[in-house]
């Protein structure tokens, strides 16, 4: 069944500030930031802070520009000043909906916007960017994001607006006669379309983009009713032209086709018919997508065999991965390094190093070739090798730099003992400014390096006469945009795999692995249930409630064990229970602070585990990266990295969040002693793969009914393709042509000299084109700016939801009995009534029966009597079982039939109450703690009174 996002995703609506139309960038940018600015040409101070509908605000300005313009006071008025004419455009303003399911929250929001602003590269193009999030009002779904761009671009030395920028102006269209502005819009569009779509892809959700309008609509905000009519049918008429102008957007099968390979190498019919599905008449739907597919540009791919794989992909696309194959040729070719007889002695004599992994070694340090490609799967020790490289080769006075596609890998090539280390984006930016001729580059988690990227280092590696290694898993996540060339790289190269899997501790754990590794979903699967690691509970609560349970009773220290999970909802719940136990159950104590940040509470303790969200240059922390927090004030948090390293920073200006639970895709490279498996419904092969193998001591994987109704299920679940493949492992046409006639036997040696020199000469344009073949987008990025959150102390009253809340005082109390329930009115009933005993309390009836009592606790279930059905009267004595085969006392009370204590106490007082509870409380008290065959701890059973 197809999911769609809700249809507000789709709007996007661009206009611009004009001066000529009363249009004040001050006072646009205040209201969007419902915020106070002050206009200081004019003196006008405008006021829109009584608006609280406001969640996230934050300013984005290039890397060399003065931060005092990310103050929207500054850069507006820089805005004004520079705009020297009465009709001057002032700002871009831009309002694009945002998705409203019920498994986003804010920060996803948050990093939705990012990562289209990001996508637009307003920024790298020295434009400045405001950005606001305004929450639904009560009752809407209309969540939605405000985007100002300056008109003008940044001077180069940072510290004031220069030039307009031309050439970032949209395209205008005449329709009717009339102008319609169509490029922005269009192109924001698809990218909003694809980021979100690629965002639930990572995340392994089922959920996809059902697009219904690329040209927005006019916004009509809440006016009287007397100006209804005339503005409505101006709308209307506006409206008409945007129709036709979508149209107009919609019948470029360019724009289609380009929507397409911008994230997929390859292509399918079905995937042209949903792009273009929102035009209402069949036959000219039809008539597009043959259009499509019939364009000089689009590629059919055939198997080897020459039968069809159903699948297309375009010249540029196909253009760009033969350059990449045919640069990496050239590299391959190219060798200045030789000290293979002392690298070769020295790998002989290594300690602590398995035969395999020497192996390894030798493919990539002694090598004849320019390309070298090292395939490890999860836990075979790609990383040792990595490292051991890096140390023979400079010890051998060889220059090693360091690459990865993420700051987490960079972190770790460092910390490993890697001493120049870049993103492989920060590197191809700052190649000017790096010595690297002759070099050797060692590009980790290379699988998950994108197509163009290769393209631009590529030409890079190739024109300052570098060795490549290329280290990867092609089976995990890969990037997010078109790839698959590392897998084709290793095939067309060839390449050493390390199969040997070292991180699993026990050999099931470790065949297990390799059953993932090798896609082998069914046998992976198979030996988890042999070994009792996967665990089926009726509800996700249920699961999550078994989850956190066992995660309690680990041996296992807090910075070994990690839960991960798919969906950040998840992540959210997960670290917030687990946080909350650990305060009931006493291990996070002292004083607690809580940080608000774009409207979200977190409250921190010393000794909370923390993951960072965002690099940070200063500190030398990387996103992703665990610590746990030792101290905490209002001003400093002091955290220790669980690569040992300590650092202090101020919480209102970094980010970072619980790191009980984690997103499969952020554990991504770790190896944790124990981990916990959070399924629930939503995966793919890749992910699957990365979850099954994170592990060294201990694995667990938790499944719900609800979500994953059976063993069959799960296995379908986990083996969903993640196809990201490149082109060239398909063959086109031309393809199948060359080598038809490779078996001809040519009778004329005429025929075998031209075509040597035609391949020659070939060989000489495309070098020179290769060489010179520069792809600008790498060389403009900044780093997004961070949001400050306020921090301050929690009070001794304010109070979390934990898995367990105890009521308690640090006193006696009349009764010594715990009173345990399953809600938290009950024990407000109590309490009202003047009970003085032990309460606590859980959110769910489930969770009962993994309350820990001490030895011989005496423990009164008060289960209401309102639940007119046999599983909670079931859940309640096998709660009591179970909390007896701790070796707690139990006995269970419930109200009259059809009522609960709350209703109890409104109706007949707290007389009532106590003439009921307190009786209960002294049997318990008077019953000794003597274990014999006969006794009876569930003193009452609630089925036969419910």
């Amino acid at each position: 069944m197809r999911i769609g996002i809700e249809m507000a995703i789709q709007f996007t609506r661009i206009e611009f500030l004009s001066r000529s139309k009363g249009g004040d960038s001050c006072r646009k940018a205040a209201y969007n930031a419902r915020t106070i600015v002050k206009n200081e040409k004019t003196g006008i101070k405008y006021n829109f802070s009584r608006k609280k509908d406001n969640v996230y605000h934050t300013v984005l300005i290039p890397d060399y520009v003065k931060q005092e313009f990310k103050n929207i006071q500054t850069l507006m008025n820089e805005v004004e000043r520079t705009a020297k004419k009465d009709n001057s455009q002032l700002l871009k303003d831009i309002v694009i909906a945002l998705p409203d399911e019920k498994e986003l929250n804010l920060e996803h929001r948050i990093e939705l916007t990012h990562q289209i602003v990001d996508e637009m590269e307003w920024v790298q193009k020295g434009i400045g960017v405001q950005i606001d999030i305004h929450k639904p009002q009560t009752g809407d779904k209309n969540w939605h994001t405000h985007i100002l761009l300056t008109m003008r671009r940044f001077r180069e030395d940072g510290t004031g607006l220069g030039d307009i920028a031309v050439d970032l102006n949209p395209k205008i269209i005449t329709v009717n006669g009339k102008k319609v502005v169509i490029k922005d819009p269009e192109m924001i569009h698809e990218r909003v379309k694809e980021i979100i779509n690629a965002y639930f892809a990572k995340l392994g959700l089922p959920y996809r983009v059902d697009e219904k309008s690329k040209v927005p609509g006019k916004h009509i905000g809440n006016i009287k009713y007397i100006e209804i009519r005339n503005l409505i049918n101006e709308v209307v008429n506006e409206n008409e032209l945007r129709k036709e102008a979508h149209l107009k957007i919609i019948n470029d099968a360019d724009v289609i086709t380009d929507s397409i390979t911008h994230y997929k190498s390859i292509f399918t019919k079905q995937d042209v018919e949903k792009a273009v599905k929102d035009i209402p008449d069949p036959t000219a739907r039809e008539q597009l997508v043959q259009q499509v597919l019939s364009s000089n540009r689009i590629l059919e791919l055939y198997h080897d065999d020459g039968e069809s794989s159903k699948y297309f992909t375009t010249i540029e696309v196909r253009n760009e991965e033969t350059r990449i194959i045919r640069i990496a040729n050239k590299i391959n070719n190219q060798v200045y390094y030789n000290d293979i007889y002392n690298l070769k002695s020295d790998i002989e004599g290594l300690a602590n190093v398995s035969e395999e992994q020497k192996q390894a070694l030798r493919h990539i340090l002694l090598s004849t070739s320019g390309v070298r490609v090292l395939r490890g799967r999860a836990g075979t020790g790609k990383s040792y090798v990595l490292i051991k490289a890096h140390k023979l080769a400079t010890n051998r006075g060889q220059k090693v730099i360091g690459l990865a596609p993420t700051h987490k890998a960079v972190s770790e090539l460092r910390s490993k003992g890697y001493t120049e280390v870049y993103t492989v984006k920060g590197f191809l930016y700052n190649r000017k400014k790096i010595f690297m001729k002759g070099s050797l580059i060692v590009v980790d988690e290379a699988g998950m390096v994108g197509t163009k990227a290769y393209a631009e280092l590529f030409r890079v590696v190739r024109n300052n006469y570098c060795q490549l290694i290329l280290a990867g898993d092609e089976k995990q996540l890969a990037s997010i945009e078109r790839g698959g060339m590392f897998e084709m790289l290793s095939n067309n190269f060839g390449s050493h795999v390390l199969i040997d899997i070292r991180r699993q501790s026990e050999n099931w754990s470790r065949e297990a692995a390799m059953k993932f590794a090798e896609s082998n979903i069914l046998s992976g699967i198979t030996l988890l249930r042999q070994n009792k690691c996967v665990k089926f509970d009726n509800t996700l609560q249920d699961s999550i409630s078994k989850l956190i349970y066992d995660w309690s009773l680990s041996k296992f220290k807090l910075h070994e064990k990690l839960v991960i999970t798919v969906r950040n909802k998840d992540v959210d719940i997960l670290n917030s229970s687990i946080r909350s136990l650990l305060k009931a159950n006493g291990t996070l104590q002292g004083t607690e602070y809580r940080r608000s940040i774009a409207g979200r509470k977190e409250s921190y303790m010393a000794g909370d585990r923390i993951v960072f969200q965002k690099s940070d240059k200063d500190l030398q922390i990387q996103n992703s990266e665990f610590a746990t927090l030792t101290s905490v004030n209002k001003n400093e948090f002091v955290a220790k990295t669980d690569a040992g390293k300590e650092v202090s920073f101020d919480p209102s200006k970094i980010q970072f969040k619980h790191g009980y639970a984690s997103t499969i895709y952020k554990a991504q490279g770790a190896s944790i002693k124990d981990v916990y498996v959070l399924h629930n419904g939503v995966s793919n092969i890749s992910s699957s793969y990365v979850a099954m193998t994170r592990h060294i001591e201990s694995l667990q994987l938790y499944c719900n009914k609800k979500a994953t109704v059976s063993i069959n299920s799960l296995i379908n679940q986990l083996s969903r393709p993640n196809d990201k493949s490149a082109s060239i492992t398909l063959k086109t046409a031309h393809d199948l042509e060359k080598e038809r006639t490779k078996t001809t036997v040519f009778s004329k040696v005429f025929s075998k000299v031209f075509s040597k020199v035609e391949n020659w000469f070939k060989s000489i344009i495309n070098d020179i084109n290769d060489r010179s073949h520069v792809n600008k987008e790498y060389y403009y990025f900044t780093a997004k700016p961070e949001e400050e959150a306020k921090v301050e102390k929690v009070q001794l009253k304010d109070i979390s939801t934990p898995l367990f809340m105890h009521i308690k005082e640090q006193r006696q109390y009349d009764y010594d009995v715990t009173i345990l329930s399953a809600e938290g009115k009950t024990i407000s009933s109590f309490q009202e009534a003047g009970i003085d005993s032990r309460m606590v309390y859980s959110s769910n009836v489930n969770n009962l029966k993994y309350y820990q009592p001490f030895q011989g606790e005496k423990i009164l279930i008060a289960a209401n009597n309102d639940k007119q059905n046999k599983e909670y009267a079931s859940t309640i004595n096998e709660a009591a079982k179970a909390l007896k085969s701790k070796g707690a006392i139990t006995s269970i009370v419930v109200p009259s039939e059809g009522e609960d204590f709350n209703e109890m106490l409104k109706n007949k007082g707290a007389i009532a109450v106590k003439g009921l509870m307190i009786p209960e409380i002294m049997k318990l008290i008077n019953t000794q703690n003597v274990k014999t065959e006969s006794e009876q701890v569930v003193k009452t059973d609630i089925a036969q009174k419910i």
